[in-house]
């Protein structure tokens, strides 16, 4: 069984700020069988990885689901610039959310199963060749039109930097509206992903290992900015298409532990070249 992540708030906080500041990352898409020889030697190796932060769901053996909106413009200047581009920006939104289905046969009503904070993390994500760095900041879900459209921000969001990442909230706003300023159109929600995570992280946060499993790709539903609860899968209209592999990433601070890399060795694993976020712009607009 894997092991839990006994650290407190603050620290966590840190650790993902190192963990998210600067790293190497690789891709791997892999079949389910890969995904589960994998998964067994990182609860060997690895602590399972979940939010235990301010309003983290305490709840036992969850479901752990992301869904990610990425944005740009009508007509597609961020896609076209990381399409086989080694170095590129994009810019996304993600609501993170828990399902429990040990809670169906008690559940009254299908918002009992979810767990979920009302706020999107916006998430400015570079890369240059296989180094990429992200920056991101908290905004509650009703509050990210008026940011686009206006630059407005809340008290609400001034509050949410103050408890996760005060320091570096005015330089994302800043990276976030220099992107907007070199854009020729607005940035607009242009797609979307939905697909359950699993996690493992070494405590100091060098090493991340995730599998993302049941990628499916919509177009913003009509209500993206006005519902009151998560972007959970079945709200989000039929899926456009879908991804059958898992997708397995590898981030880290350094060069990747010797036992990851006889694992992938031995299983035949090599990297790929994949991007959700130009994936689901394919699936949307062709």
């Amino acid at each position: 069984m894997s092991k839990a992540i006994a650290i407190t708030a603050l620290d966590a906080a840190q650790i993902d700020a190192r963990m998210t500041a600067h790293r190497r990352e690789a891709k791997y898409l892999v079949t389910a069988d890969e995904a589960r020889a994998v998964a067994a030697v990182c609860d060997r190796e690895l602590e399972s990885h979940r939010h235990r932060g301010e309003g983290a769901n305490k709840l036992p053996t969850p479901h752990h689901y992301v869904t990610t909106i990425y944005f740009d413009t009508a007509s597609r200047e961020l896609f076209h610039a990381a399409k086989g581009s080694a170095d590129h920006i994009k810019l996304r939104a993600k609501e993170y959310y828990d399902l429990h289905p040990g809670l169906t046969e008690t559940a009254t009503d299908a918002r009992q199963l979810v767990r979920n904070q009302p706020i999107l993390w916006l998430e400015l994500k570079s890369r240059k060749g296989a180094h990429t760095g992200k920056q991101r900041i908290g905004i509650p879900k009703r509050d990210v039109p008026v940011f686009f459209t206006q630059g407005r921000v809340t008290p609400e969001m001034i509050a949410i930097q103050e408890r996760t990442y005060a320091s570096e909230a005015s330089n994302v706003l800043a990276s976030i509206a220099e992107l907007c300023r070199c854009c020729t159109q607005p940035l607009r929600a242009d797609c979307l992903v939905n697909y359950r995570r699993t996690a493992w992280q070494d405590h100091a946060g060098d090493l991340r290992v995730t599998i993302d499993n049941g990628l499916a790709f919509f177009a913003p539903p009509a209500d993206l900015w006005d519902r009151d609860w998560a972007l959970v899968r079945p709200t989000l209209g039929a899926s456009i298409a879908t991804e059958p592999r898992r997708v397995l990433e590898i981030k880290s601070c350094g060069e990747q532990p010797p036992w990851l890399v006889e694992l992938l060795r031995e299983r035949g694993i090599v990297a790929a070249a994949f991007s959700k976020f130009e994936a689901a712009s394919v699936a949307v607009h062709g």
